[in-house]
């Protein structure tokens, strides 16, 4: 198994001297075409030349003679080609002699390709105002003569892109090690980290932050599953610590009274069997919401899906809480829009439960005297629900962590006991009604809690078979309820404006 660096740097040198090869390939190609096309554009220049000065050697003498042109054979043996000139009848006036030409050339170079076999003439014509007058005869041993010189430049060329192929090759490979090890390092870092993770060292963290947007989203993702992990190793000891302390105090209770009657110490008088009772209860209460959590976790969670009006069904929430919030001091608002339907889909039980838990919170952490209002509006889309009281509020810190299980601020952990799951279930159940809850709030001010529902649109497709309505009776009262309009608003609640007179509070 090869390190990431390791396949960096290969792939980026073999794509590196792919492309050069391929462009050492094209350019020589390119340029041996060019140059081959120079050299034949240069031989018929010379041809032209040469058939040119024949012309003008016959203009000048009037006939042909045994030196006409004889000045460019010494042209022609140094460039390896021979010249013959021939009369209008192609009768010789004199010509090279080509096998004189490559006993030469193997006398200098042994090794040379030339050959008679290789040799081939080409004749011309040279005309005079349209008469014929001659002819050359131009031979040569390859289809293009090229001279040393032009030799020379090719071959140096050549090599110069050879050489700057090499350089290129280096420069691309230390390149590549360098952006590999750019690359890999953090990398390593970040997988180091995660190793850490793995074997338990939860406080591990990759601090060096990375130039690169994926291994920089990578490294936050790593750092963020730590926190989690961390966060969710303190609730599991937290879990240990809440679960043995609620199981226990009912239970040292049921012991302690129990032992006592059956010694014969304590009478067991209906009070006394009535508060063991309710230790049971308080007991059986806890073992009910550890089963509905693992109902969610199992997904064998089922709800029978209905229409229903949330405004009745919030107000026949508000009238069960009546008894409880006189009894503890605290005011009990319920605020609607008037003339507006809020229709949802959503299951009668998940929604009765929701909105209880989230009473009972705010009851426990509402001081005498308090307020707590269930708010209810809606836009095109939505309805909301909003259950604000006036209690210890929950820091900015705790915010993100209150609907994770068994997660308890620590203010309230001194002050009320609960079991820490309530909550969760609140989100669970809202999330399997398709629905969204978010929490604000202010220490010392109280917190507010907004769950969010689609309305219902009539002829719309319901899920299931299920299908519950209810109807919009007129809103129930009693001697000790107060109805307050304010503009599109229904207040609910007693003695609204002996507070504040706000009644949006």
């Amino acid at each position: 198994m090869r390190s990431i660096k390791y396949k960096i740097t290969i792939a980026i040198s073999l794509s590196a001297l792919l492309s050069l090869l391929i462009a050492y390939v094209v350019i020589n190609l390119t340029l041996n075409a060019r140059f081959n096309d120079y050299l034949q554009v240069n031989q018929i220049k010379r041809d032209e030349r040469i058939i040119d000065t024949f012309r003008d050697n016959y203009l000048r003498d009037e006939r042909w003679t045994i030196t006409s042109g004889k000045s460019l054979e010494r042209e022609a043996e140094s460039s390896a080609f021979t010249i013959s000139l021939l009369n209008w009848d192609k009768s010789v006036m004199w010509a090279m002699d080509p096998l004189k030409l490559v006993e030469k050339e193997k006398e200098i170079n042994p090794e040379t390709s030339f050959s008679m076999e290789q040799y081939v003439p080409n004749e011309y014509p040279i005309k005079n105002e349209n008469r014929i007058i001659g002819y050359v005869v131009i031979g040569q041993f390859s289809p293009l003569v090229i001279s040393q010189e032009d030799e020379n430049f090719l071959n140096s060329i050549t090599m110069s892109i050879l050489i700057s192929a090499f350089l290129a090759v280096f420069l691309i490979i230390l390149i590549a090690l360098f952006v590999a090890r750019q690359l890999s390092d953090p990398i390593e870092r970040i997988s180091q980290t995660a190793y850490s993770l793995s074997m338990g060292d939860l406080s591990a963290r990759e601090n060096l932050e990375a130039d690169v947007v994926e291994i920089e989203t990578l490294r936050n993702s790593i750092n963020s599953l730590g926190e989690k992990l961390d966060r969710q190793d303190m609730l599991r000891k937290r879990l240990i610590t809440d679960v043995s302390h609620e199981l226990r105090n009912p239970l040292n209770v049921l012991q302690t009274n129990l032992e006592a009657i059956i010694d014969g110490i304590l009478p067991a008088t209906p009070e006394r069997l009535q508060s063991l009772n309710s230790e049971v209860v308080r007991f059986g209460k806890l073992l009910d919401n550890l089963n509905i959590l693992k109902q969610f976790e199992s997904e064998s969670m089922v709800a029978k899906i209905a229409v229903l009006d949330i405004k009745q069904v919030l107000q026949d929430i508000y009238h069960n809480f009546q008894g409880l919030t006189k009894e503890k001091s605290i005011r009990l608002k319920y605020v609607f829009q008037k003339n507006s339907d809020f229709l949802i889909l959503a299951d009668k039980h998940s929604i009765y439960q929701v909105v209880t838990n989230l009473l009972h919170n705010a009851i426990k952490f509402t001081p005498r005297n308090g307020t707590i209002t269930i708010r209810l509006t809606r836009d095109d889309r939505y309805c909301y629900i909003r259950i604000k009281d006036t209690g210890i509020g929950i820091p900015e810190e705790d915010l993100p962590n209150v609907f994770e299980r068994f997660y308890r601020v620590d203010k309230s952990r001194e002050l009320i006991e609960g079991s820490g799951i309530g909550l969760t279930i609140v989100k669970n159940f809202v999330k399997l009604n398709g629905g969204t809850i978010t929490v604000n709030s202010t220490v010392g001010k109280g917190s507010t809690f907004t769950i969010r529902f689609n309305l219902y649109e009539i002829g719309e497709r319901i899920p299931g078979e299920e299908m519950e309505t209810t109807s919009n009776f007129p809103l129930r009262s009693d001697e000790s309820e107060t109805f307050t309009r304010r503009g599109s608003e229904t207040i609910m609640g007693a003695d609204q404006t002996k507070s504040d007179g706000n009644p949006e509070q």
